[in-house]
């Protein structure tokens, strides 16, 4: 017990010195945190519409009202055609409505009136939005109009739309909780990636190889003062989310700080394994970048549902650990604690995590045994 207490104090103090890992597991997670809370949103987007009237009937002031008044759509009127072409040309508009002089007595004379909707299609989820929120009004202002309600089709069915867990339909209460998977994820590997390759850039691997220390020692030493720190980091990011954010939380604390430590553990052991089989922390701070950022915001599910994935890359996902815990985080702060989906995504979290465990044991041990034949040839 003496040896690992002074490995891990060893490693608290290089950390301490070492004022990259407090940035990593402090400033790091809170810039994050505080891009996907300003910079990124998913919720319904608002569309700049050019506005262009030709109808004179005062019946159609409602229905232009409707566009105007729309939480959705930003409108700008114009009197010019051309004026209003240019400006979408120039991408300052994403649509255009042009209503015909004779829509409003086409509509009174029961024959089929035409609406006019231009929309930018070089950005397809726009544009989409733009056709759909001008169909949308355009429906409900014949629904309630009296004059033009007999036109709209009703139906026996009124169906009622209900949100279950976000009532808000708010994206950041699950864009925000996910992102502690990526943020774990990078900070995770970002710290013990560069533990082993840093010990054989200054040389000091070489006095721990000359000592009695046996291997797994010598992990456990990198994996619990990280684990302390990493855990700690994310306890600020639970903080952040519920206190600072105010992003709901329904599951148990207890139950989050356990999955999220098993996730951790199989953070570390990407970061460890990554560490022992580079020796240069260039390489090895290229590496964790690489595989603790894209595969955790690409095919973690967090922004792409994994069931519309090609078949290869759901598979690919499996091997993920961000996959499973962005499951388990997002159901724990909308939903609450649901045992099923607990028990499953920890059991593969703990499979991965003993795993990569496995690796760091065995990468490790073929570079001591290359260091000692590497000695007795010189």
């Amino acid at each position: 017990m003496k040896i690992y207490f002074a490995l891990i104090q060893k490693e608290f103090y290089q950390i301490i010195r070492d004022s990259s890992s407090i940035l990593i597991a402090v400033v790091l997670p809170f810039i994050i945190l505080i891009l996907y809370r300003y910079g990124v949103n998913l919720d319904t987007v608002k569309v700049t519409l050019g506005i262009k009237n030709d109808d004179i009937n005062p019946k159609i002031s409602t229905l232009i009202n409707s566009f105007n008044h729309s939480k959705y759509i930003k409108t700008e009127f114009f009197d010019s055609k051309n004026k209003m072409y240019k400006k979408i040309k120039n991408s300052k508009l994403k649509g255009a409505v042009i209503f015909p002089n004779d829509f409003t007595s086409k509509l009174l004379k029961n024959e089929p009136a035409d609406m006019f909707v231009i929309t930018d299609g070089s950005e397809a989820n726009l544009a989409n939005f733009a056709q759909s929120y001008c169909y949308t009004i355009a429906n409900l202002w014949l629904y309630e109009t009296s004059d033009f309600k007999y036109l709209f089709k009703n139906t026996s069915i009124t169906p009622t739309i209900r949100y279950w867990y976000n009532q808000d339909v708010n994206s950041h209460y699950f864009i925000l909780p996910g992102s502690l998977a990526v943020t774990m994820n990078l900070i995770g590997m970002l710290l013990t990636a560069l533990v082993i390759s840093r010990e054989w850039e200054r040389g000091t691997i070489e006095a721990l190889f000359s000592t009695k220390i046996t291997k797994m020692q010598l992990i456990l030493s990198k994996y619990i003062p990280y684990f302390i720190l990493g855990i700690s980091s994310f306890i600020f990011n639970i903080f952040l989310c519920i206190k600072i954010f105010k992003i709901p939380f329904r599951g148990n604390l207890i139950i989050l700080l356990f999955v999220g430590g098993l996730y951790l553990f199989c953070c570390l052991g990407v970061g460890l394994t990554i560490s022992s089989a580079y020796k240069e922390q260039f390489s090895s701070s290229q590496m964790a970048l690489s595989f603790g950022l894209l595969p955790a915001l690409m095919l973690s599910g967090l922004i792409y549902p994994i069931s519309s994935m090609p078949k290869i890359f759901q598979y690919l996902t499996s091997i993920l650990p961000p996959r499973y815990f962005i499951i388990f985080i997002q159901s724990e702060f909308m939903a609450g604690t649901v045992p099923k989906i607990v028990l499953i995504n920890s059991f593969f979290l703990s499979i991965l995590g003993i795993a990569l465990f496995l690796i760091v044991y065995r990468n490790l041990d073929l570079r001591l045994e290359k260091c000692k034949k590497t000695e007795l040839q010189e």
